[in-house]
């Protein structure tokens, strides 16, 4: 799938960036600490654009993901993942595009047990659907192309980032936007290590991406990201659809 030594977006050499116990979580820092399994996840960073990844998981599949990462056992560390995570996303996605746009097609990718397109149906908005192939009540891919597509906590989670953007970019309409949330490296990365919270493989946090690494991955595909902070990012394609020409700087 990949060169070994070279990076999984723009394909600069790596060198290697430490490894974690397979079972370290999100939630160590707070305290809650899993036992150690004995199962060693090396990662690496690229010289070139900064991405930090793991190789450990190229080869898993679908099915691997969803018994070993995604099963039994995830909501101990991931306990946003059924209701404060979407509700959340749903309350940024409407409180950003506002009541006017609530006819827009939406899709949201990576989403997870469907929680957040029924908040934002309860909002209003009449055509949001859910796409997760780690989860078979929506594993079934929809078909055509979205005005807004949305995909929170999930880009972190992409073994082939490169597979993964372009995945993403084939539901994206020619005028359409990309909002998406996934946390970038702290400036002291490089003092903290994989000791950073959100290095997590139990979490299947096994793509750590840097500002840099962002735009390497999505420039190639025509789409220019902006970036609200550390976590929330937005995309466009070359035109900027009327109603979301407020998120972006003016050019």
């Amino acid at each position: 799938m990949f060169q070994d030594g070279t990076c999984k977006v723009c394909g600069a050499p790596t060198s290697p960036f430490g490894a974690v116990d397979f079972n370290k979580s999100c939630l160590e820092g707070g305290g809650h600490r899993l036992a150690p399994v004995g199962v060693e996840v090396p990662y690496e960073r690229c010289s070139g654009c900064g991405l930090i990844f793991t190789r450990a998981f190229d080869a898993w599949s679908v099915e691997d993901f969803q018994e070993r990462i995604y099963g039994d056992g995830y909501l101990e560390v991931d306990p946003e993942y059924v209701e404060k995570r979407p509700t959340w996303s749903a309350g940024l996605i409407h409180d950003v595009f506002g009541a006017k746009t609530t006819s827009l097609r939406v899709l949201d990718y990576g989403g997870g047990n469907g929680r957040f397109a029924e908040l934002l149906r309860a909002k209003g908005w009449s055509d949001v659907t859910t796409y997760d192939p780690f989860n078979p009540t929506f594993a079934v891919r929809p078909e055509g192309r979205f005005d807004l597509v949305t995909c929170f906590e999930t880009m972190e989670h992409m073994s082939d980032p490169r597979a993964g953007a372009a995945d993403l970019d084939s539901f994206l309409g020619p005028e359409g936007v990309l909002v998406f949330s996934t946390l970038v490296q702290p400036p002291d990365i490089e003092q903290q290590g994989l000791s950073w919270w959100y290095a997590a493989p139990r979490n299947g946090h096994i793509t750590l991406f840097s500002h840099r690494a962002l735009s390497a991955l999505w420039e190639p595909l025509g789409v220019s990201v902006m970036s609200a902070g550390a976590a929330v990012h937005a995309g466009h394609r070359a035109v900027i659809p009327a109603w979301a020409r407020h998120i972006f700087p003016k050019r």
